[in-house]
């Protein structure tokens, strides 16, 4: 009797526990200052079940309908403001660094600190002095004219091999787009970052031939096959850890497994790419003098400011980069390039191949800049700046389908966006589909017409594929010039339907 006793009397000190936190915390959201447009939440998830983890662009999109072009909602307990019209951006993507409200990525996050974010890379670093030294090493890495031709020839020899396996598996195989750009992504990511090469598209095609098999030694396969999957479960952690409260992340049963999947993954690829880094340093150690390394990322990052490189960045606090500083360099341009090029080339393909008018114009400019496409291609860096009409084509399907859905800025002061006061320390998320659908914007905005981009004038900060102001992607000229070659490559050599 003692017993029912105790536990009914800890039953009811739940309950009322429950109902004491339920009531102040709506209490809390209705008297909260400034309040904007938004759905109501639910205590402790916040709107997380509306905003959608699992499909983010439904879920945005579908607010943005009913709650406007401005609007806000709980991640867990943190207030977020989703931003869905280019005018509002104006100071969001300010081009300054001295006095810019927006200059950080995102505010304090407990899950971007656990995976060690926001002391390290561009793209969540808070440390203003941190982040602006890898900036500016990746600027001059990334957007060297050494390296984006140098980057030519990795790609070409990436489309060479896809090309030979396309060939060898015959002309009436149906290819399965996104699973070869994925291995094309994968492969030239890899090689130009760090000249490693990874085996995915040799690997894709020996579990489709029978017997023409690509010889390749098998450790390669298994080792370059795990450091890819780590990549890609990687990426898929920074959502995760950025959104969830750490509540749920640490004590729930059923998200408690998939924390520790991911936590343990980002230990795993933190080694791996150390021993890449150590056993790269060595080699470069042991290069004689007078003979030249390849100007891949991997080697221009250690070499940059050291008596073995070229090259050299002025200015204040210069000096060569940390190990710890690389890898998580490398770890960005893994997670930034795989996903932007695999996604953006099967879109483009997609459009090209449902508007033919278009495709008889990308053939006709390949012609006119290389003549004709029976003979080798003569490919090169500065080739590729003639294929105007080719990005604008790149630019309109990366309009109506971007690879990043969404953009996120942090208030570092009390700061003001279309008239609502946003408070410091407020998550500002872009709505890059709605911002680029927007019909105050673009005309007919769901229409794919790549003549726009060659003959109207676009809105500041209507296209955000590539991102905006000062925290714009460093590496946006090298996968523009990444996709020409691949369509260069593709419309020109084989003839490709839906």
């Amino acid at each position: 009797m003692a017993i029912s006793n105790a536990l009914y009397d800890l039953m009811n000190l739940i309950l009322t526990l429950i109902v004491a936190y339920t009531v102040k915390f709506y209490y809390s959201w209705y008297t909260r200052e400034n309040p904007l447009p938004g759905p109501i939440p639910l205590p402790i998830i916040g709107n997380l079940h509306q905003i959608g983890l699992l499909d983010i662009r439904k879920g945005s999109l579908k607010l943005q309908k009913k709650y406007g072009d401005i609007f806000e909602v709980l991640l867990g307990s943190k207030r977020s403001v989703f931003v869905n019209r280019a005018d509002l951006l104006e100071k969001v993507f300010s081009p300054a660094i001295k006095n810019n409200t927006f200059i950080h990525r995102i505010s304090q996050n407990t899950g971007l600190d656990e995976l060690g974010l926001t002391t390290n890379g561009i793209t969540f670093n808070k440390d203003l002095s941190a982040w602006k030294f890898n900036m500016s090493f990746l600027t001059h890495t990334i957007m060297s004219p050494k390296f984006l031709r140098e980057n030519v020839g990795f790609t070409n020899k990436t489309c060479d091999e896809l090309e030979k396996y396309w060939i060898r598996l015959g002309p009436k195989t149906k290819i399965n787009f996104p699973r070869w750009t994925a291995c094309f992504a994968v492969d030239l990511t890899l090689s130009a970052s760090t000249g490693k090469k990874s085996y995915a598209s040799a690997t894709y095609y020996n579990s489709l031939s029978n017997s023409d098999k690509a010889e390749i030694q098998e450790s390669f396969i298994n080792e370059s096959s795990e450091l890819v999957d780590s990549i890609y479960k990687f990426v898929s952690s920074i959502m995760f850890f950025s959104v969830t409260p750490d509540i749920v992340r640490h004590y729930f049963p059923i998200i408690k497994p998939l924390y520790k999947e991911y936590k343990n993954n980002n230990e795993w690829l933190d080694v791996e790419l150390e021993k890449i880094i150590n056993k790269r340093k060595q080699e470069i150690e042991n290069t004689p003098p007078d003979e030249p390394i390849e100007h891949n990322i991997l080697n221009l990052l250690i070499t940059t400011n050291t008596k073995r490189g070229s090259d050299k960045i002025s200015g204040n606090n210069m000096r060569p980069m940390t190990d710890n500083e690389i890898r998580g360099a490398l770890k960005e341009i893994f997670a930034g390039g795989m996903d932007t090029i695999r996604n953006a080339s099967c879109f483009i393909l997609y459009y090209v191949l449902k508007h033919p008018d278009v495709k008889d114009k990308l053939i006709k400019e390949y012609e006119s800049v290389y003549g004709d496409s029976r003979k080798k291609l003569e490919i090169t860096h500065e080739s590729l700046d003639k294929l105007v009409y080719t990005e604008a084509v790149i630019k309109e399907a990366t309009r109506l389908q971007s690879p990043i859905p969404l953009i996120t800025r942090a208030a570092s002061s009390d700061t003001e966006i279309g008239g609502y006061k946003i408070k410091k320390g407020t998550d500002v998320f872009i709505n890059v589909l709605k911002v680029h659908s927007h019909e105050n914007h673009w005309d007919e905005p769901e229409k794919f017409n790549p003549d726009r981009f060659l003959k109207e004038k676009i809105v500041k900060n209507s296209y955000l594929t590539f991102g905006g102001g000062v925290r714009i992607c460093p590496g946006r000229h090298w996968a523009m010039k990444n996709m020409k070659i691949l369509f260069v490559r593709l419309l020109t050599k084989f003839d490709v339907t839906l």
